[in-house]
């Protein structure tokens, strides 16, 4: 993975030596289940999981050199470091991917915490934003094109209320992938299906039935989940960089005092934490087509899924939660001018309230409502054509099948603001519930 993208913790977690303890920690636990059923007469000393050293390139050098299998050769550098009694119970009865896919479960969970933790960071400071700017009126585009009136607080509710589902899913996630198996090379248990019960329990996770691994939904969820994240945020930047356009200029990206936006430019401030991670979150998305084609599997077992875990995992945990951390300090930091959100808003002269005309047209005279729209229509189009150079209300004014129905005092009530805002108030209730 890309060192420049990544944020210790999360590293550490999707480290060789974390991988290889909590195979170790799998592997004791198995055998403390044993003792404590009484089918080993040995204790395991106080505190030797933490006195084993784990080696990792000791590790990667017996698997190159001698087995050409990483389990067998953890097992040779660990196992030397046991006491006699116990180095004959050593993964006695498992399989590889006892320890392996318990292993990831621990993993898992202990990645899917610390997204959790991003993901309330990014909430704490989109909530701060929202409320911030819950009635600063901008303009709201589709296509992206004016459209209608809505408030930067109540696009900043929209990426909150979004964020809440994706904490909703990791929390689902949490429970997901906290998965075990102990059941052997095919799933037909090769130790006593308790010792099984026992260790997920000593190590809080749920015993899964398995061939010789977990299926890969499993897996696939998380990273679809990660996937899912991304693409929120991808969204939220690309939407973001728009809004920083210099022409627009709602919001801008925040800049260090030294920091440089070009090597040749001396002006350019460019929205590069933005871009940088729409791009992450691209590859992000890219590594769930690898996770679903990891669900196909030859009968009980077969590599196909192995050499592409060891990829997309540890990069997809570390890139989500590097893309999340960076995108909570852009956002704290985020510069917004509510001045210039007002003066796009009033480009158009008026255009924007063309549903409202359009509709109080037909509900006044009794037209049929496609009569009525292309009355506005044709009139809203010579605003468009003049380049904004007619104020839509004076244009209307001059039409005498709108003035034969509607009164100038009507027609002036559909160009209120207030009235296009009224139900910021519900939106902010129904997003933040307090």
């Amino acid at each position: 993975m890309n060192k420049r993208y990544s944020r210790k913790k999360m590293v550490n977690l999707w480290s060789d030596k974390t991988k290889f303890f909590n195979w170790l920690k799998v592997e004791f636990t198995v055998m403390q289940a044993r003792i404590e059923r009484e089918e080993i007469k040995a204790k395991i000393p106080k505190d030797l999981l933490r006195k084993i050293i784990i080696n990792p390139d000791e590790i990667h050098r017996i698997e190159k050199e001698v087995t050409k299998h990483d389990v067998i050769a953890f097992l040779m550098q660990v196992s030397p470091q046991l006491p006699e009694k116990l180095q004959s119970w050593f993964h006695n009865k498992m399989t590889s991917y006892d320890p392996q896919d318990t292993g990831l479960g621990i993993t898992l969970v202990e990645s899917t915490k610390i997204i959790i933790d991003d993901v309330k960071q990014v909430m704490v400071v989109m909530r701060r934003i929202a409320l911030e700017h819950k009635y600063i009126p901008m303009i709201g585009r589709t296509h992206g094109v004016h459209a209608e009136p809505i408030t930067f607080g109540v696009k900043v509710a929209n990426w909150y209320d979004e964020m809440n589902r994706h904490l909703l899913r990791l929390k689902r996630l949490k429970k997901a992938v906290a998965f075990g198996k102990l059941s052997g090379a095919v799933g037909m248990y090769t130790l006593d299906p308790e010792i099984e019960e026992i260790v997920c329990a000593k190590l809080r996770l749920k015993p899964t039935i398995a061939t010789q691994i977990i299926s890969r939904d499993i897996v696939s969820e998380y990273v679809a989940v990660m996937a899912i994240i991304a693409g929120t945020i991808g969204k939220i930047c690309t939407t973001l960089r728009g809004l920083a356009r210099t022409e627009i200029r709602e919001v801008m990206e925040y800049f260090d005092p030294n920091q440089r936006g070009s090597s040749a430019m001396p002006h350019k401030k460019n929205p590069i934490s933005w871009e940088n991670i729409s791009g992450i979150c691209r590859d992000i998305g890219s590594r769930f087509m690898t996770a679903f084609q990891n669900q196909i599997t030859w009968d009980e077992r077969d590599l196909a899924n192995s050499g592409s875990e060891r990829l997309i995992l540890p990069e997809v945990s570390v890139y989500t939660d590097y893309i999340l951390a960076r995108f909570t300090t852009s956002l704290d930091k985020m510069i917004i001018f509510p001045d210039q959100m007002k003066k796009n808003l009033e480009i158009t002269k008026g255009l924007i309230f063309s549903q409202d005309v359009q509709s109080l047209l037909a509900r006044k005279s009794g037209l049929p409502r496609e009569q009525a729209y292309e009355i506005i229509r044709q009139e809203a189009l010579k605003c468009w054509q003049s380049n904004f150079s007619f104020d839509f209300y004076t244009m209307l004014k001059k039409n005498r099948t709108i003035i034969e129905y509607v009164s100038e005092k009507e027609l002036g009530e559909c160009f209120s603001l207030k009235k296009k805002l009224q139900h910021v108030d519900y939106i902010f209730k129904k997003v933040f519930k307090d």
